[in-house]
């Protein structure tokens, strides 16, 4: 994008009152670092109240703290070695003399852990975006430029510990180094000239590259949820049913490493609470004997459900999404027939279809980064790792038909519901549920993760989390209602819970809870239908609930009592 798009593109789009405004900190002059973002996030974004505010010149510190005291919902931090030290630039002398050397190394230590505390504080309140130096530092070294030297090697020390201190916050998303040098790879960084007249380092190009990097790790797609792979020539080497179990293979000594690798990577995915499952056209005896080898790179148990069978493997896919209670777009299928792929790929045009080619070494290593990209995401909670557990559970209720239902059965899981209301800036699991889940959502309104916690910090919203466990195991957070209060009523603005909680009461507990503990006459909803929220309707609807002329949902405390039912699981309040 030149500068003259990214001004036309802000021009263009209609702006009224700036309701996502983002921050951009830097040391540099931020003028046309701030177009080219504003550019980049109308795209990236269906939003036209976006603004950029920026900070301080040559005061990258100074803007951290201005940044943790405005109203942003997200802030941009892009660090340069000048911000650890102005001497490593070029707009300022000094000398590079062993006492300078010293200095400078103390300045760069005592600066990083001043930003890592300013950069602390300011992911509490916004997600926060960090691009790491990509511009030369003055040639300090005593040695040629392709010897690394001692101080640029120290330099290099006293970046990573600022930097990995960072990616520890779980506010904070650090553009990897990494992915850093393939950034504006086929342009020149730096331009000396405008970095001298006007305190602008970097070339137009670059600049637009390295702002829609950073974008991207700010608005990042949503991670897919679970990947159905074939076996034969795909998770192993062979054809089980024809060379039999013993001669499948997927070792180096092999040479069918690439299938090992394969295997190594839906382990790792396994561990991130990805759900795998198994399509085969084979016989279900021989995939689960074949899976039983001692062998394998990852635990057989893993991978669920299994489907072997002779029918179209559109078929296996269906069952095992609707096991998993997912939709086709959060799925990845992976097979190395085009033929195979062509038909789920009929079947549901929404899944993401991957052939798998075990002979091309190269296509099987830049697969693994694509499985990367498309899983990954910025932490890894404890409900990830849930997830199998409890569909295998949720899978046992489901086995029990309509005895599930039944206050006998309910009253047999022995389940205990933890509600907190506590508004912890931190717990980024409650905003990730409000965004993702689709069935039980009050409206489907997304809330960006800046806003949401402008919203905790109000006096009268109020937010409850509600966890899970009984006898099948944890389900750890599952569900969220977040509203405010006022004269005796809550008004529910969002509230979701995950699928894996269906048909336990839990929205009962909930809705109990909410009126005792804020002793509340009246809960409203702000209620919308969606395509996809047919089970909170069909709540709502089993309350005998039906909106007003205002359009809202609401029930009163004697109604909820006297049509709720039987409360069957014990309650916690921390």
């Amino acid at each position: 994008m030149t500068l003259n798009q990214a001004l036309s593109i802000c021009r263009n789009r209609t702006k009224g009152d700036t309701s996502s405004p983002y921050f951009l900190a830097c040391g540099c002059q931020p003028l046309h670092l701030g177009t080219l973002l504003e550019a980049h996030l109308f795209q990236k974004l269906a939003d036209d109240g976006i603004g950029v505010s920026t900070g301080h010149y040559v005061d990258l510190p100074g803007s951290l703290e201005l940044a943790s005291g405005s109203n942003c919902v997200g802030a941009f931090v892009l660090v340069e070695w000048s911000d650890l030290d102005p001497r490593l630039g070029l707009r300022s002398s000094g000398g590079w003399s062993p006492a300078s050397i010293t200095d400078i190394l103390g300045t760069c230590a005592e600066r990083c852990a001043r930003m890592a505390d300013s950069l602390q504080r300011l992911s509490g309140r916004m997600p926060v975006v960090v691009v790491p130096p990509g511009l030369p530092h003055a040639p300090i070294g005593t040695t040629i430029s392709a010897q690394a030297s001692q101080v640029e090697m120290e330099l290099e020390s006293c970046l990573t510990g600022f930097l990995l201190r960072l990616s520890r916050l779980p506010g904070v998303r650090v553009l990897a180094r990494s992915a850093l040098a393939a950034v504006g790879s086929s342009a020149p960084r730096l331009d000396a000239k405008m970095e001298l007249l006007a305190g602008f380092p970097y070339t137009i190009p670059y600049a637009d590259a390295l702002v829609e990097a950073a974008v991207g790790l700010m608005v990042q797609q949503t991670p897919k949820k679970g990947l159905i792979t074939d076996m034969d020539d795909t998770f192993w080497s062979g054809i089980v049913g024809e060379v039999g179990i013993d001669k499948v293979s997927w070792d180096q000594s092999s040479h069918t490493q690439a299938h090992g690798l394969y295997q190594q990577m839906l382990g790792h995915l396994a561990d991130m609470g990805v759900l795998l499952g198994v399509a085969s056209k084979n016989e279900q005896s021989v995939v689960e004997s074949a899976l039983a080898r001692p062998d394998l790179y990852l635990k057989a148990e893993s991978l669920f459900p299994v489907r072997a069978n002779w029918g179209p493997k559109s078929k296996s896919v269906a069952e095992i999404l609707k096991i998993w209670n997912i939709d086709q777009t959060a799925a990845v299928f992976i097979d190395d027939s085009p033929m195979e792929l062509s038909e789920v790929q009929a079947a549901f045009p929404g899944i993401t279809c991957i052939q798998f080619k075990g002979k091309d070494a190269n296509g099987v290593w830049e697969l693994l980064g694509r499985l990367r990209d498309l899983f990954g995401k910025p932490q890894v909670g404890a409900e990830d790792l849930l997830r199998r557990a409890s569909i295998q559970a949720a899978e046992q209720i489901r086995d029990a038909g309509d005895s599930a239902s039944s206050p006998e059965f309910l009253r047999g899981l022995a389940g205990c519901v933890t509600i907190e209301y506590a508004k912890d800036p931190s717990d980024r699991r409650s905003v990730e549920l409000v965004n993702k889940t689709n069935q039980f959502n009050l409206n489907g309104l997304r809330i960006g993760e800046g806003e949401w916690l402008r919203m905790l910090e109000k006096p009268e919203t109020v937010l409850s989390v509600v966890s899970y466990t009984d006898k099948f195991g944890p389900l750890g957070k599952i569900a969220v209602a977040v509203g405010t209060r006022s004269e005796g009523t809550v008004n529910l603005s969002h509230w979701v819970m995950s699928c894996r909680a269906f048909s336990r009461r839990i929205e009962h507990h909930t809705l109990a809870s909410l009126f005792e503990t804020w002793d509340a006459e009246e809960i409203a909803f702000d209620f919308a239908p969606t395509a996809k929220n047919q089970p909170l309707q069909d709540f709502l609807s089993s309350l005998g609930l039906t909106g007003d002329d205002s359009g809202k949902y609401r029930i009163s405390r004697a109604e909820f009592f006297a049509r709720s039912g039987e409360l069957p699981h014990s309650v916690s309040h921390p």
